[in-house]
Parts: structure tokens; C-alpha cells; sequence
């Protein structure tokens, strides 16, 4: 960098200005993700033949998709079956929700790339609030004389001057040092058991983690402030997180044959295969809920409304009005009165408001007469 040294900051300033670069960062990749992988599910969504929506739901899809764990994959399926109610014969919407899990993998490394240097600045940044999270997190694991040591310490590095390239390497070092320090409370031993006891105390970092934890760090200081410092970070040593947000940003996007490939290439895989296995158990009970026969009725002038699957028997009914009765006993007497049973492929749902306990005598009768 051939531009002069900018004015010397204080640690306190580092620290802010970190702050703000790792929430931007965080919504940049968020922002980023959803676009690309909206984009993508709308190609997808028209190869596969299926009803064209606007862009809006495309986004709202791509949203669930992105969210981890088995919660995003039921709102996905819930969104899909809900949005096609008249699918063409050939198009299996199972194979649609798992294909569209697979689609937006690559994104989901992304947003968890962001997440785990997020984890990683965000603890440095922690032990930089000498009078709350600092203490908040450690004073359990730590003796009343050593928070005192680490309190100041923390003060001390927020108001260090740093006005160079080596004091701003050295300043990141120690605020790690500090987190190392913190960290390792009364985490003393060297076997296993020691180190997985450590990592599952809140705030408290492993030694088999706290080198991850630095370089994380250290390159986020350096990608974000090492340049005010004549500190360049050349492209090739940036964080993979960042060559990633640079490509979506650039318009970087799958075409429909990489696309499939892509698909492919997860969906053989032997985590996405666990993966696909709860997708089929919530899509066929979606499957149950979307064929359920709805009866709107009037009930002492207040509106019923009633659900019940094809397949429901007497002995369903009973086993119903038991659910019912067990619903009502912790039920105000006011407002939405609301109970659901399922057993199988056989489900039936009850809505009323203002319920009565004489009510449920007569929503059984009804629900026989509809037998």
C-alpha cells in the first residue's frame, strides 16, 4: 500500500470498528445467499414445469431452505405443498422439497462459514467488554483475584494506542492471549475428558479449538483493518468466506446443467442421505394434511370448522374426543378452541371458539355423522 499510515487509533476504536464490520459482513451474507439461491430455485422452479410464481415467493422459499437443521426442511415442504395444489402427474413434490434441499447446499456453507467466524470474532470481541459480557460470561470459572487481573486487562487493550502495523499485529495477538487466558479457566487438564468438559461450559473454548478461534480472528482483523495499517492481505490468503461473498456479489450463478450436477453429486452423499429420510417422513405427513376433507359448520351460532381424512374410523373418533376432553381441561373458556389428532395416515382437526363443555358431546355427534 503506497497511501500513508492513517491516524493512530485507540484499542477501543479497533474494536468498534471491528464490531461494525462483522455485523455488515453477517448481513452481507445473508443478503447474498438468499439472492443467489432465490435465483436458482426460480430456474429450477420453471425446468421442473411447475406453476410460475413471482419472484417474492421464490425468495420466501429460499429463505426456509437456508434455514439448518429439520426445522427449514418442514417449512420448505410445508411452503412447496401448500403453494401446488394441482401438480402434473410426472412431478413428484418429495423429490421437488429434497432436490431444492439439494440445490441450496453450497449456500447453506456459505451462511455457515459466516456463522462460525462470527463465533470466532464475537468471543475476541467479548473479553473486549471488561464490565459486562466479560464477566457475565467467565466469573463462574474464575477466582475473584484473576477476573480482577483479566478486567483490567481488557481495559488496558481498549485504551492502548495503536498507531502501526506491528502495534496492531501485536494488539490482535494479546486480545487473543487474553481469550486464551479467559478461556481456559479451570480447564487445566490434558486427557479428553478435561477438553470435552471445557468446550461444553458457555464461553469457555477448548485447547484442540482456541488455535481455530485465532486464525479466525487474526484474518478478520487483518481483512478488515490491516490495510489502515499498510498490512496487506493479498487474495490468496483471504478468508474462503470472503472469496465467496466477492463471487455472489460479482452475479456468480449456476447454470441449469451445473445445477443438476450439483443436485446429483449431494444427493449421492451419505449425510444428505440421513438428511432425506426426515424430508419423506414430514412430506408424507404434509401429504396427509393437504387431502383432509374440511367441513365449515355452525355450531350455537359460533362457526365450526372440522377436518377429517377419508380413512377416519368410530374408534378414531373416540380416541379423538379423549384428546379433546384431555385439551379442554387446560382450556380458559375464552378465545380459539383448538385440538388435532393423528394416528397413521388418519387425522382429524377441531376449531371452535368460545367452546363449552356441552360442546363436545355435539362435535362428536358430528364428527359420527360424518362417518
Amino acid at each position: 500500500m503506497n497511501g500513508a499510515i492513517m491516524a493512530a487509533m485507540s484499542g477501543n476504536q479497533i474494536k468498534e470498528r471491528l464490531e461494525r464490520d462483522l455485523g455488515f459482513e453477517a448481513n452481507r451474507a445473508r443478503l447474498l445467499t438468499e439472492l443467489a439461491a432465490s435465483t436458482e430455485i426460480g430456474t429450477y422452479w420453471e425446468r421442473k414445469g411447475l406453476p410460475i410464481f413471482d419472484e417474492k415467493v421464490y425468495t420466501s422459499l429460499a429463505k426456509s431452505a437456508l434455514v439448518a437443521g429439520l426445522a427449514g426442511r418442514q417449512k420448505l415442504s410445508d411452503q412447496i405443498f401448500k403453494l401446488v395444489m394441482d401438480v402434473p402427474k410426472k412431478i413428484d413434490l418429495t423429490e421437488v422439497v429434497i432436490e431444492i434441499s439439494a440445490l441450496v447446499l453450497e449456500h447453506q456453507k456459505t451462511l455457515n462459514l459466516s456463522r462460525n467466524r462470527a463465533s470466532c470474532v464475537n468471543a475476541h470481541l467479548n473479553v473486549l467488554e471488561p464490565e459486562r459480557s466479560l464477566p457475565q460470561t467467565y466469573s463462574p470459572f474464575l477466582s475473584p483475584d484473576d477476573l480482577k487481573s483479566y478486567t483490567s486487562e481488557s481495559k488496558s487493550l481498549l485504551k492502548r494506542n495503536v498507531a502501526s502495523s506491528m502495534d496492531f499485529s501485536k494488539w490482535v495477538k494479546d486480545v487473543h492471549e487474553l481469550l486464551s487466558s479467559v478461556s481456559a479457566g479451570d480447564a487445566t487438564g490434558d486427557n479428553e475428558e478435561d477438553l470435552f468438559e471445557s468446550v461444553s461450559k458457555k464461553g469457555l473454548i477448548s485447547r484442540k479449538a482456541i488455535s481455530t478461534y485465532f486464525k479466525q480472528w487474526e484474518l478478520f482483523a487483518l481483512e478488515k483493518l490491516g490495510p489502515s495499517f499498510s498490512i496487506e492481505v493479498k487474495e490468496n490468503d483471504a478468508s474462503p468466506l470472503t472469496g465467496r461473498l466477492n463471487a455472489l456479489e460479482g452475479g456468480a450463478s449456476r447454470t441449469w446443467t451445473t445445477m443438476l450436477e450439483d443436485i446429483t453429486d449431494v444427493r449421492t452423499s451419505a449425510n444428505f442421505q440421513k438428511r432425506v429420510s426426515s424430508v419423506t417422513e414430514h412430506v408424507t405427513t404434509t401429504a396427509v394434511v393437504k387431502n383432509l376433507l374440511s367441513y365449515d359448520l355452525e355450531l350455537n351460532g359460533r362457526p365450526l370448522k372440522l377436518q377429517l381424512s377419508s380413512s377416519t374410523s368410530p374408534e378414531m373418533v373416540f380416541q379423538f374426543m379423549k384428546a379433546m376432553k384431555a385439551q379442554f381441561v387446560v382450556y380458559g373458556g375464552k378465545g380459539q378452541f383448538n385440538v388435532s389428532f393423528q394416528t397413521g395416515n388418519a387425522m382429524i382437526t377441531a376449531s371452535l371458539s368460545n367452546a363449552t363443555k356441552s360442546d363436545l358431546k355435539k362435535i362428536e355427534e358430528i364428527l359420527l355423522e360424518l362417518q
